[in-house]
């Protein structure tokens, strides 16, 4: 009883095997799940009243030993027990822009380095009434000091021209390697190397897929949610980006733009914005390199939620929500591995 690409999805591999940790939208609790017998080897109940309620959750945001990182709306971060019991909480205060939400899942996560909790806020909070100006407002990064108790919002924006052609829409993905995080928008070429240590981004590659090249602007609120969904769903965007320790490289997923002749329903079209028609992968070096690119087969993967990296490789789920061979019983995964040409 669960969903079969669950939103939140993390792989744990230890002596004792592997296991799935995520959240269950049916129970509404956290799951570890053992994938050689398929069965769940320990839930945390979580409570929604009470002085441990998770009533105001936004968002999982990792695993830390025996703790798990969660973020609550309105902005706060804290980690909980295996019991649900909440141990931390700290609220975050806004920057120089109000903000309304702060939010978690598996590709944008709390990262603790040293003394500090890093997360991100990736919307604008008022993309029609803004001018191309008060992006540079609008800080990505935040910052929590457990020994301090202070916060701080750093000077990590999207990139100076991002306006420039038309209004683009906010949203990335980030991934960590060692003391860095690599800042991926959704709607943009650029990567954003961001040095915890140093607290400041040392740089900014650009990394564009050959199948980018039309991205979705925004200027004027659609005429129906219909018009939306066809608009985002005609037009290139990128998606999560992920980090492989096995191979020191990383995995930046795009979507190309997708249009035929039919009309379809306003669920059908949130479907396929959810399962895109068409999936690729770029395969970047630990310098963003860009080493490859593949496009899967019309409805062969799922990558907007269940994708993660293991010693075998990168595994991606088979159930593609508008594929024929759609199975919502079972979890399925093709485990891919990239061999890199001279």
């Amino acid at each position: 009883m669960m969903s079969s690409n669950p939103a939140y999805v993390y792989l744990i591999e230890s002596d004792s095997g592997q296991y799935l940790f995520y959240l269950n939208h049916v129970s509404m609790n956290l799951q570890f799940l053992n994938l050689e017998n398929g069965k769940v080897a320990k839930e945390i109940v979580l409570e929604y009243d009470g002085p441990n309620s998770m009533s105001r959750l936004s968002g999982i945001a990792g695993l830390e030993e025996d703790t798990v990182w969660t973020t609550f709306s309105p902005h706060a971060i804290s980690f909980l027990n295996y019991d649900g019991e909440i141990l931390f909480e700290k609220k975050i205060p806004a920057g120089k822009v109000d903000i309304t939400y702060v939010g978690s899942d598996f590709h944008k996560e709390l990262h603790r380095y040293s003394d500090k909790v890093f997360g991100m806020q990736p919307y604008f909070m008022n993309h029609h009434g803004m001018n191309k100006e008060d992006i540079q407002k609008h800080s990505l990064v935040y910052s929590y000091d457990m020994v301090s108790d202070q916060s701080k919002w750093y000077d990590v924006y999207y990139a100076k021209d991002y306006w420039d052609k038309g209004k683009k829409r906010a949203y990335f993905s980030w991934a960590r390697r060692k003391d860095k995080l690599y800042i991926s928008p959704w709607y943009d070429h650029e990567i954003q190397v961001f040095d915890m240590s140093k607290e400041k981004v040392i740089e900014k590659i650009d990394v564009k897929s050959d199948h980018i090249n039309s991205f979705y602007f925004l200027n004027e609120i659609p005429g129906s949610r219909e018009e939306g969904r066809v608009n985002t769903l005609i037009h290139d965007l990128y998606g999560i980006i992920l980090y492989d320790k096995y191979r020191d490289c990383f995995y930046r997923f795009f979507y190309p733009g997708y249009m035929d002749e039919r009309e379809y329903s306003l669920k059908k079209l949130s479907m396929l914005n959810r399962s895109r028609p068409f999936i690729g992968v770029m395969v970047l070096d630990k310098d963003l390199n860009i080493l490859g690119e593949h496009v899967f087969d019309k409805f062969q993967v799922h990558t907007s939620s269940n994708v993660f990296v293991g010693e075998e490789g990168l595994y991606l789920s088979l159930n593609n929500e508008n594929s024929p061979d759609y199975d919502e019983d079972h979890l399925r995964y093709m485990v891919v591995r990239f061999d890199v040409g001279k």
